[in-house]
């Protein structure tokens, strides 16, 4: 037996199924590994403008992680964590937080949340827990390259990406509007093929276009999932990151819940990794007022469980509001809103178009006009272009956007030294294409 044949017979057809599985982001994460940037150690490694870390917020979430209240054991962390849904303290804390940070037509309820490690983990268990083997969800792209993998790799639930426009449409509609004929006409293809459709799946605000759907979409959205009775699932984990004052949010915990069609079926994620700039901690919470729902995510959640001190620290940290709304919101929502204008006109001086954004820690940009031609492989080598002038930006192919070669989304939650030199190398790596004409 060769090496290759052992190999195969040593783990399961399910482990090779994810080891086949493309996902770009992952692909551009290897690269990065291989030469990062440090401003003193490696200032010629790559800048990463791919994940989707607030880095920038970093030392005042430092600082306050560092105080000794939250760095406190004591006995009841020891044994195993006190009931499914998470520490009774952290979902009220994340209750009275969201509660008053949305401004929620009636107040939260700590019994119809449950905690997880990370909103990663609550997507794999909600495509455990709402479909079956095999079933498939819609989703608007582009979409958050790594949301088919979470709800493939253990529920084997498919994604069925629903391509948005990015040229406003003869009847008036907006670029990358998301509209109840699309959601229909997606639905219908998608039986067409043989998928069993169970739910609609976005994030709001949107990843990648760091954009907030107005709230009569969201409405909308809901209806259309009441008709074809879908369940409705929104990640909502850039929500407390919207940093335009003119723009509102349009959470679910907005709607007053006898607006929403059918409250049995929808449900709402957040999470403190984007917002509080903590990836390396996951802690995400899952509300839903359907009790069966919660009740079957109790049953899974051992799986993913938070470690009762983490829990314990985040609970103590949401309950200090004055430091939450004054210092650390107030702070990063400033800091998203310079770093976007630096992006912005730096763009605007090579004339890349973009997705004007308003929330969240990156933009969409469109780079067509560098690439050396229309089409995946002339995408892929702008990416590489990028990465040889010490950038890393991943491309539309890493967000399932087929419809339109040459978009980027660009991160820009870096400190901002770097963010300042990786603006810089941008500039010099599309202004080195063939055929582009310094002005």
């Amino acid at each position: 037996m060769d090496e290759s044949a052992m190999e195969e017979g040593s783990v399961s057809a399910r482990a090779h199924r994810w080891g086949n599985f493309k996902m770009e982001l992952r692909d551009i994460f290897l690269d990065i590994d291989k030469n990062p940037y440090h401003e003193t150690d490696n200032p010629m490694g790559i800048i990463n403008l791919c994940t989707a870390h607030n880095g920038a917020i970093a030392d005042v979430v430092i600082e306050k992680l560092n105080q000794s209240s939250l760095k406190q054991w004591d006995a009841s962390m020891l044994p195993y964590t006190p009931g499914r849904l998470g520490i009774p303290r952290l979902r009220s804390a994340i209750a009275e937080f969201l509660t008053q940070e949305l401004a929620t037509p009636e107040p939260l309820d700590p019994d119809k949340f449950c905690i997880a490690g990370g909103v990663t983990s609550l997507i794999c268990m909600m495509g455990y827990v709402l479909c079956n083997d095999g079933d498939t969800i819609l989703t608007p792209s582009p979409l958050y390259g790594a949301i088919p993998r979470d709800f493939l790799f253990m529920p084997n639930v498919k994604t069925y990406p629903l391509p948005l426009n990015s040229k406003p449409g003869v009847s008036g509609t907006e670029p990358f509007e998301l509209t109840v004929e699309l959601l229909e006409d997606a639905l219908k293809r998608a039986k067409a093929e043989g998928h069993s459709v169970k739910a609609l799946f976005l994030t709001n605000p949107y990843n990648p276009l760091g954009t907030v759907f107005p709230q009569e979409q969201v409405l909308m959205c809901l209806q259309f999932c009441k008709r074809h009775d879908l369940h409705c699932v929104v990640d909502e984990v850039y929500v407390c990151s919207i940093y335009d004052p003119d723009t509102p949010h349009s959470s679910l915990w907005g709607f007053n819940p006898d607006q929403l069609p059918d409250k049995s079926k929808t449900h709402v994620m957040w999470g403190l990794s984007k917002d509080f700039g903590m990836p390396g901690t996951p802690v995400g919470a899952v509300y839903s007022w359907n009790p069966t729902v919660i009740s079957s995510l109790g049953h899974i959640v051992d799986f993913m469980q938070v470690p009762h001190f983490i829990q314990m620290a985040m609970a103590k940290l949401l309950e200090d509001r004055d430091w939450v709304q004054n210092v650390h919101l107030a702070t990063n929502r400033r800091l998203l809103r310079e770093s976007s204008e630096i992006v912005m006109a730096t763009l605007d001086e090579i004339g890349v178009p973009y997705v004007k954004p308003s929330a969240g820690l990156f933009m969409w940009a469109n780079f067509n006009k560098y690439l050396q031609e229309n089409s995946l492989k002339g995408e892929k080598a702008l990416a590489t272009s990028f990465l040889k002038n010490g950038i890393a930006i991943p491309s539309g192919a890493a967000f399932y956007y087929d419809n339109e070669y040459g978009w980027f989304r660009i991160t820009f939650t870096v400190p901002r030294g770097q963010l300042v030199e990786a603006m810089k190398r941008l500039k010099q790596a599309c202004m080195s294409q063939p055929g582009t004409k310094v002005e």
